[in-house]
């Protein structure tokens, strides 16, 4: 194709210029008197031969010359050409995508995958009679520069270069649906082209998933790769945590997971700072692979630490995953809270059994109709047995405490027991998903002599027992509970026991952070007290409740974020949220705290900068919440062209380029044009030389 196909029309006129001059210069025959013709014609047959030759090949050098100047006044483009180009005219709507994940702040070739995408996303954002256009930064959620298309370019090269790269991960369909979006109102209609430029590195995690079919079947998609070509070496640490620790001053397990996204194996040193104490993990990383590398540490005192982990010595294209922020909670020793109006002092009783059984926890007995919810949301397991009716506040006050890492259970053994159990589980809503439904018994339904039908032997608690398990199992006896009846779709692996009349024996489910178990039976009125299976299943029963104590819980930046908060925090007014900097932030930079009847709620639209962000009371912290990229970034592989010409383009018309590389290539024919003609007006001189005319 060429860029200016009026000058090859214009060079044919022009071809004829030498040709006229040419015929208007041809020697004319003179008469001349002479004695005699013999000698005078062999003269001029001789001259002609050498005049029509030199003729000929000045005459053809100033045609090849006026016809190459034509050629590259008209600057022809070879190979495959752009969808999407300045070369095309009329009417265009079109949206340019940028990228601004964390893969683009990678170095490639020495530079800065966001710089060679802003070079190439700004030669589409020139004016053009015609052309309407907009701007949309792709991260996790996309953001255009205006509503919809305008002519206003100058606005949307501004913020074009004040565009940096995010610390999100990119939802590329997001981005694509917001495109079709904005060229939508002229995909009827209208005889415009619709045009979308897309600038990014192409990262195969992200990318795998792309759906062009959601746009305009006559859109041109122009993919821009801001990648040097090769994949470049990266290291990232891909998370720090610490897991198991105890009691105040217990052991943890440090845990780092560092990615080697390289052909080689490589050395790696992590450092990681927790409040006052440092450690060093060290390993060699397999090419292509995580490696998870671990420690075991003691922290000194209880309450949350906040910490980072680092890599050291460490020279990679992505330094933005070199660092990781960390918190951790080293708890005090677990307590428990029994709700339950039987007397303290009645033995034999279920309350007593319960006690008696989670001796070696510090626990608290409380009334029903009497709890002390300040109390009661420092335990951190809720044991309920013959509580009667409870309040409905309460239920969901209980429930709220479920939800944000509670272990509860619930021995059922009275018909008033199903009422409060279904009244949590409307409470709860779908954040409590139980396997089946308790039901007061019938009169005539006897529920005494019970034995285990069926139970999960390979899982908790009855795995304790390994081998033994039959025996341990076989002489229990269980009497009073509930009848109960399978819920449709509904996880099998909740449902732990059974009885020999098909009912519920035992249940262990989840609600968000917390893990609800339910014994269906009447302890007083059973043999399981009294066995030798009682204390080992409620200790194995009890350490998973207690899991749901450490709340792992993670933020992406440019993603959504809704958590609730340990029961310590109670009282918003008293809670502040701190910055990695730790200063006090802004409730559009931090979001905010809300009550609900569950507690306290933070709720966050978008999280941007990475680092630990702190829940404070006073100068205490109550909850601790790193922000880090997703692992997903670190790895810098591209996907290839082809898949997203042909597999993801969605039958729209596609073309993919290397931003910096096509262009030059294929638009330098123009100056060896140029070239060519020098060398036509040389050869011209020479040949007249030659001829010595």
């Amino acid at each position: 194709m060429f860029l200016h196909p009026w000058a090859i029309g214009l060079g044919v006129l022009a071809i004829g210029l030498p040709v006229a001059v040419h015929w208007l210069t041809k020697a004319r025959p003179v008469r001349m008197p002479l004695s005699t013709l013999k000698f005078v014609r062999q003269s001029l047959k001789q001259r002609q031969a050498r005049h029509r030759l030199r003729d000929f090949l000045v005459l053809a050098l100033r045609t090849a010359a006026v016809a190459l100047v034509a050629l590259a006044i008209a600057r022809p483009r070879f190979g495959e050409q752009p969808l999407v180009s300045d070369a095309t005219s009329g009417a265009a709507a079109r949206v340019v995508v940028l990228d601004v994940s964390q893969s683009m702040a990678a170095m490639d070739g020495g530079v800065a995958r966001m710089e060679r995408a802003r070079s190439a996303a700004q030669n589409y954002l020139r004016y053009k009679p015609g052309l309407r256009a907009n701007l949309v930064f792709a991260g996790a959620t996309p953001s255009a520069v205006f509503e919809r298309l305008s002519q206003n370019f100058d606005v949307l090269r501004d913020e074009l270069s004040k565009a940096e790269v995010q610390g999100d991960r990119l939802d590329i369909n997001q981005a694509i649906e917001r495109a079709a979006e904005l060229l939508a109102p002229y995909a009827e209609g209208s005889s415009q082209r619709l045009e979308l430029v897309v600038v990014s590195d192409f990262q195969r995690s992200n990318w795998a998933r792309a759906d062009f079919s959601i746009l305009p079947e006559r859109t041109n998609i122009q993919l821009e790769s801001a990648t040097a070509g090769q994949t470049p070496v990266n290291l990232g640490i891909l998370d720090a945590q610490v897991r198991s620790f105890g009691a105040a001053g217990g052991d943890g397990e440090l845990e780092v997971v560092v990615g080697n996204y390289s052909e080689t194996p490589r050395p790696v040193t992590v450092e990681v700072t927790i409040a006052d104490a440092a450690f060093q993990l060290k390993g060699t990383c397999p090419p292509g692979t995580r490696t998870t590398l671990t420690q075991v540490i003691r922290l000194p005192s209880a309450g949350w630490q906040i910490g980072e982990a680092r890599l050291l010595g460490v020279e990679d294209a992505l330094a933005a995953d070199n660092t990781r922020g960390l918190a951790t909670e080293v708890r005090r020793a677990p307590t428990y809270a029994l709700i339950s109006r039987e007397a303290r002092n009645r033995r034999p009783s279920a309350g007593y059994f319960l006690e008696k059984a989670l001796e070696p926890l510090a626990g608290t007995r409380f009334d029903p109709a009497d709890l002390d919810r300040t109390e009661l949301g420092l335990a951190d397991l809720l044991v309920i047995d013959h509580p009667g009716k409870i309040e409905d506040e309460d239920i969901g006050y209980l429930g709220g405490l479920l939800r944000r890492g509670r272990g509860m259970l619930y021995v059922a053994s009275e018909p008033i027991d199903a009422t409060n159990l279904q009244l949590l589980v409307d409470k709860l809503g779908g954040g409590l998903q139980m396997p089946v439904q308790f039901t007061p018994p019938s009169q005539a339904t006897a529920r005494s002599g019970l034995f285990l039908a069926s139970y999960r032997a390979g899982d908790v608690p009855f795995r304790v027992f390994g081998e033994s398990v039959k025996s341990m199992t076989e002489p229990l006896r269980f009497g009073g509970g509930l009848t109960s009846r399978r819920i449709e779709n509904s996880l099998d692996d909740d449902l732990l026991a059974t009885y020999s009349d098909g009912t519920a024996c035992l249940v262990l489910t989840s609600s968000d952070a917390g893990k609800l178990a339910v014994l269906n039976a009447d302890l007083a009125r059973s043999n399981l007290p009294t066995s030798a299976a009682f204390v080992p299943l409620l200790d194995q029963l009890v350490q998973r409740l207690l899991e749901g104590r450490d709340m792992r819980v993670r933020a992406t930046p440019g993603e959504p974020l809704v958590v609730r908060l340990p029961s310590a925090a109670t009282v918003v007014e008293e809670l502040t949220i701190k910055t990695p900097a730790g200063q006090t932030g802004e409730e559009d930079e931090v979001g905010e705290l809300t009550t609900d009847t569950g507690g306290v709620v933070w709720r966050w639209t978008s999280p941007e900068q990475p680092g630990v962000y702190r829940v404070v009371r006073g100068d205490e912290t109550v909850f601790a919440l790193p922000v880090a990229a997703d692992a997903e970034e670190s790895s810098l592989e591209s996907l290839a062209p082809d898949v997203l010409t042909e597999r993801l383009s969605g039958g729209r018309a596609s073309h993919f380029r290397a931003v910096g590389s096509a262009d030059p290539e294929q638009d330098t024919l123009w100056t060896w044009l140029l070239v060519a003609c020098a060398v036509c007006m040389v050869g011209e001189v020479a040949t007249l030389i030659a001829f010595k005319s």
